[in-house]
């Protein structure tokens, strides 16, 4: 039987535990300050918070390399003789990581990797990670191709969306002018920011404490569709309340969903979302 590996970016959010568990293979992208560069994963968050209160800027972002994609799954085919990988990656929208996991594995010499777009960030590109992991325990007498497809099935079906807390990082990373900044601060407004077809996309703005916020949120996130309620994702950065994040959690099981995984952004989200963002992730039934 034919061992298949699963794979993934650093930008998923996956917790220490799972990938342990769950065997998942991670390949850190890059976060570049002025004189220096670190995998993500290398340093704690607060690092990159602590820089931007100093300097008022934040780090760049960089994708993982052709040439780092190719040495990491060699690697992982050099470790798992005569086995396959599947890599979950960061929506092509966003980044050039999947253009250049492309050519990184054109120039694999003895690894097999299937390659999947998640057209999506963060928990979106974690939760699929584990959805792939689910479906490989549950088909162990599928092949790699067959559960690639299958996987690549749900991609479409992936919800996932975000809310700042405050856009002083998206107005440091140029995402935002400082003006509509301004404007929203006073009116103590927060855009919603859905991923759609791979992009972020701005939806609609919400008004008031990030509490009050948060549950609105995760009302409509579940009432605007129907979602499958076998599992569902929420994402946060350092500096959300974790009551606020407790009294989603609690809203969710209320509503049937079965399991709450609940995880922290690492370096690369947290540097775009800012301090006390709050993402959700889970499928559409359909």
């Amino acid at each position: 039987m034919n061992k298949i590996i699963i794979t993934t970016e650093s930008c998923s959010d996956l917790t220490e535990e799972m990938i342990a568990e769950h065997g998942v293979y991670i390949i850190p992208m890059h976060i570049v300050f002025e004189t220096e560069t670190f995998a993500d994963g290398t340093i704690p968050v607060q690092y990159i918070y602590n820089y931007f209160k100093k300097t008022k800027h934040v780090p760049k972002t960089s994708a993982v390399n052709p040439s780092e994609f190719t040495a990491f799954f060699e690697e992982i085919a050099k470790e798992n003789p005569g086995s396959s990988i599947i890599h979950i990656g960061y929506s092509s929208e966003c980044s050039c990581t999947y253009q250049n996991a492309v050519i990184g594995i054109e120039d694999c010499k003895s690894a097999s990797v299937h390659l999947i777009d998640s057209k999506n960030v963060s928990g979106g590109a974690g939760n699929l990670t584990m959805l792939a992991v689910k479906l490989r325990d549950e088909n162990p007498l599928a092949t790699a191709e067959e559960l690639a497809e299958k996987i690549k099935s749900y991609v479409p079906r992936i919800v996932t969306g975000f809310v700042p807390d405050r856009l002083e990082y998206l107005v440091a990373g140029g995402r935002v002018s400082n003006a509509a900044a301004i404007g929203a601060s006073i009116l103590r407004i927060k855009p919603r920011i859905d991923i759609v077809d791979g992009k972020l996309i701005a939806t609609k703005k919400y008004r008031g404490s990030m509490a009050r916020v948060a549950y609105r949120f995760a009302e409509e996130f579940v009432q605007s569709r129907e979602l499958n309620r076998e599992v569902i994702y929420i994402m946060y950065a350092i500096g959300a309340d974790e009551d606020v994040i407790e009294n989603m959690k609690k809203y969710f099981i209320g509503q049937g969903f079965k399991k709450v995984v609940i995880l922290h952004t690492g370096c690369v989200m947290s540097t775009h979302g800012g301090e006390g963002a709050i993402g959700i992730s889970g499928f559409a039934s359909v």
